[in-house]
């Protein structure tokens, strides 16, 4: 039986800001959305649209238009430069995250004891648009968590202040809806289903990259040529550098693929050089790894569905690198009947070294994964998996929606170990022979409140199967995590 979880005075404090701040924003809710109907009323579409995952994808032009402006912030996100010119503008914003979390047995033990914690989370972002061709993007953070047995866990928890984002964009060629934009500086970069490059948004740090992108749309066709390098999240002021142990180079293609229903088709190929990485059974050195893949995707009436391969080669120390990953997930919507539910099931897998005397490592790495992949909870990294999880989504009304996706969990390779989302080796894999990790139930909740104001919950249950009892001390674990988005 788990402790009622406890808070510490600085996080009672903490807390009790953040349910006035959520009252105090529930409040105006509803005058923001009829200000917000207003407008779109107006013919201000973009209003109405749910806000993009980066923050920088934000088309805020539509506020040149008086009638468009429906709050008393709109006067700040877009401060035009010119009478003449709507591209020339200056636009400021912010993203702020107040999160509580708990984690009952953290790791299958109970050792550190699980504990309820605080996190915040906040963006102030600055855009300047000069024309079309020339464009500043810069954006300050500071991640803090507050009372997590343990401390914070390195590079995902806690950064005092920090530049997350800085970048200029020169557009270098421009013809009708064609563009090739080079895009120098620190940013944050997401492709495809986000199965190898992600914002990791389900942490308290999100991702960040150093380097440049090229970006070429050109009919159909869109192409992104990248040569960036991870940025060093530390505790400190501004103490975030770029990692010169890792690099990481990538092109990416999206093209219509007409074969299948409203179809579309990803093809990359990535590459990958990490000085100092460990595999169980293999130790710790170089890893020189490529990936190429494909993704076929795509949305009709009822059905969607997105399958994705991808293959692996180079070398770590002196063995040769020969892995594979293969994701598929369906679904399928019905909008004729009360709740519109859609149902759904995902499964992969995801190889794993087959023999730690063999000269070839066989454990898939998932690069800069999306860390939320089956859950917030972020137990086991996709690495030396395979998994099956069904859901139905369930939408209560127009703004409020839940979830239910419960896991299965094996290992693919009974020779490999379990690995966390930073790549480290949690349990080794030669403590058991047994091939089920865990099951999982578990159920979310949506609110979207107003387009800038959204709430979301998670809670789940995790049975530990012959894998985890056997070479780990097995204990359930029981998480939730909620949080209030506030986006402008």
């Amino acid at each position: 039986m788990c402790k009622a979880p406890k808070l510490s005075p600085t996080s009672l404090v903490t807390a009790t800001h953040v349910v006035g701040l959520f009252l105090l924003l529930l409040a105006s809710a509803a005058a923001r959305a009829q200000s917000v109907e207003a407008a779109a009323a107006a013919g201000c579409s973009s209003t109405s649209m749910k806000l993009p995952q980066m923050t920088y994808d934000e088309d805020i032009r539509y506020l040149a238009n008086a009638q468009c402006r429906s709050g008393s912030l709109d006067s700040i996100r877009f401060i035009p430069l010119s009478t003449e010119h709507e591209n020339r503008y200056l636009s400021f914003g912010f993203w702020i995250r107040e999160r509580g979390e708990y984690v009952s047995n953290p790791n299958w033990s109970d050792t550190p004891p699980g504990n309820t914690y605080l996190m915040q989370r906040y963006f102030l972002h600055a855009d300047l648009h000069l024309d079309e061709r020339v464009r500043f993007f810069g954006e300050l953070a500071s991640s803090l968590i507050n009372g997590r047995n343990g401390g914070p866990r390195p590079g995902v928890d806690e950064e005092t202040i920090y530049v997350h984002q800085g970048f200029v964009d020169l557009g270098l060629w421009n013809s009708g809806h064609d563009s090739l934009t080079l895009r120098a500086g620190r940013q944050e970069a997401a492709f495809g289903s986000e199965n190898l490059v992600s914002t990791r948004d389900g942490r308290n740090i999100r991702r960040s990259l150093d380097g440049a992108r090229l970006s070429w749309v050109h009919g159909d066709w869109t192409v992104d040529l990248l040569a960036l390098r991870p940025v060093l999240d530390k505790l400190g002021y501004f103490d975030d550098p770029p990692d010169h142990a890792e690099s990481f180079w990538a092109a990416y293609a999206v093209h219509p693929f007409r074969f299948l229903p409203r179809g579309n088709i990803d093809l990359y190929y990535m590459g990958l050089d990490n000085k100092s990485v460990p595999f169980d059974g293999k130790g710790t050195g170089r890893e020189q790894r490529e990936t190429i893949g494909t993704r076929l995707w795509g949305n009709t009436e009822h059905w969607d569905y997105n399958d994705e391969f991808s293959f692996q080669f180079g070398s770590f120390r002196s063995y040769a690198i020969r892995a594979w990953a293969l994701s598929t997930e369906h679904g399928y919507r019905i909008d004729s009947v009360p709740l519109k539910p859609r149902f759904g099931l995902r499964a992969l897998a995801l190889s794993g070294d087959q023999n730690p005397s063999r000269r070839t490592l066989g454990t898939f790495n998932s690069i800069y994964e999306k860390g939320p992949y089956f859950t917030y909870a972020e137990l086991f990294a996709r690495r030396n998996l395979v998994a099956l999880q069904p859901s139905a989504d369930l939408n209560l009304s127009k703004s409020v929606s839940v979830l239910f996706n419960p896991a299965f969990y094996w290992r693919e390779s009974t020779r490999d170990g379990l690995y966390n989302i930073a790549g480290d080796v949690i349990v080794p894999g030669l403590k058991s022979d047994a091939r089920y990790i865990a099951t999982q139930g578990s159920a979310q909740v949506h609110w979207q409140m107003t387009r800038n104001l959204g709430w979301f919950t998670e809670f789940g249950h995790f049975f530990p199967g012959g894998f985890i009892k056997q070479a780990a001390p097995g204990k359930n674990i029981n998480y939730w995590t909620s949080w209030l988005d506030i986006r402008f």
